[in-house]
């Protein structure tokens, strides 16, 4: 089967993650399979998983914009020469794209939703969720039939997946001296980490005020971040406003997360408001992580209240994650017990190949009925 991923951007976030991890697990499977978007720092890592980048002017979110008709018309001519059997669409303007070019070429679509979005005008008329809507999360999926109005029908509830097998045993212990001794963070410290991207919706700062109050009762707890944004050099001047600046340690952007999860003594999940379902709890949970998580977003709070793997904070209260933390940090017995569950529930019900098998399924639903609604137009 040949497939064509269409999304905004490859650049650094949950949802290029997403499709690269579906694109090399199909490659896997034996399917053909590319990638339309504006590109961006991943994109280099498609070449190596043998997955084609389709170029087009896509990095933007004016969904109805003159970037994203041309991107339209300059897939529709490049299909024209090298068609598909499906279009699976990961983004708003990627949605509208895949919209008009199934219209136009007959080829089905597969929408993936990866959180929650306001219902406007826009999404009113030109809903574009296509011949199957799949949700990331149960409260994602009750989020399209209750506030957008999908038909039932067509949702599929197909959660996030990893592969859990890089991490079911601790990084190398070079890769993680090395990390250790680039961010200079001395042996007896214990590390309370997070990853996310650095932006103003993971609210970053509760996990920084969080660390402080941390230290009046752990001053050897130290704080390792695990990502790149906007707001990274107004977080380092926040780290250093509270007095906490060289406990707090700036990992950047890490192709590998392993090494950083193995230092951390416990994992603190950021999602955003409108997150769907964070790829980096999963990573977590799979490296065995005691898991605080803010209670936010509603794809993480539903699996780990379902699951009953880790403490809930409410956003905005540094005292509570503090609290919760150190928690953990004091309870080495039932920090390990959960980590075994957490391990146990990726293996079980989050895994790569669990989410590949399904979408696999629903590609399979949507070519075969094409092919036969083909057949029935035919002269």
């Amino acid at each position: 089967m040949k497939i064509l991923h269409i999304t905004s951007h490859l650049n650094l976030g949950g949802v290029t993650s997403y499709v690269l991890a579906v694109s090399k697990a199909l490659r896997q499977r034996g399917h053909d399979v590319a990638i339309a978007s504006g590109g961006g720092a991943r994109e280099c890592q498609l070449d190596p998983l043998g997955v084609a980048s389709w170029r087009v002017p896509l990095a933007t979110s004016a969904e109805f914009g003159p970037q994203v008709f041309a991107a339209g018309w300059r897939l529709a001519a490049r299909l024209g020469r090298e068609p598909v059997d499906l279009l699976h669409a990961h983004t708003r303007v990627g949605q509208v794209v895949a919209d008009r070019l199934s219209r136009r070429l007959g080829v089905p679509y597969v929408a993936t939703w990866h959180g929650f979005f306001r219902s406007n005008l826009g999404r009113a008329l030109w809903p574009c969720t296509g011949d199957v809507t799949v949700a990331i999360s149960e409260p994602v999926r009750q989020h399209l039939l209750r506030d957008l109005r999908v038909p039932e029908a067509r949702v599929r509830l197909i959660p996030n997946g990893i592969d859990p097998a890089p991490f079911a045993v601790p990084a190398d212990r070079s890769a993680q001296q090395q990390l250790r001794d680039r961010l200079r963070i001395p042996p007896q410290a214990r590390i309370i980490g997070t990853v996310a991207r650095l932006v103003p919706s993971k609210g970053i700062e509760q996990f920084l005020h969080g660390l402080a109050a941390i230290r009046q009762t752990v001053p050897e707890a130290r704080g390792l971040i695990v990502g790149e944004g906007s707001s990274r050099r107004r977080l380092e001047a926040l780290s250093a406003a509270i007095g906490i600046a060289d406990a707090v340690h700036f990992a950047g952007w890490l192709p590998d997360t392993r090494a950083a999860l193995s230092l951390m003594d416990v994992f603190v999940f950021l999602p955003a408001e409108r997150e769907g379902f964070g790829l980096s709890l999963l990573e977590a949970m799979a490296s065995g992580r005691p898991i605080v998580a803010v209670n936010r977003g509603g794809g993480a709070p539903w699996l780990l209240q379902e699951s009953q793997l880790s403490a809930l904070v409410e956003p905005g209260d540094p005292q509570q994650l503090a609290a919760a933390v150190i928690a953990w940090l004091r309870n080495g017995e039932a920090a390990c017990q959960a980590a075994g569950r957490a391990r146990a529930v990726v293996r079980e019900r989050f895994s790569l190949d669990r989410m590949t098998d399904q979408l696999e399924a629903v590609y399979l639903e949507l070519t075969t009925r094409n092919a036969r609604l083909a057949t029935r137009v035919a002269p």
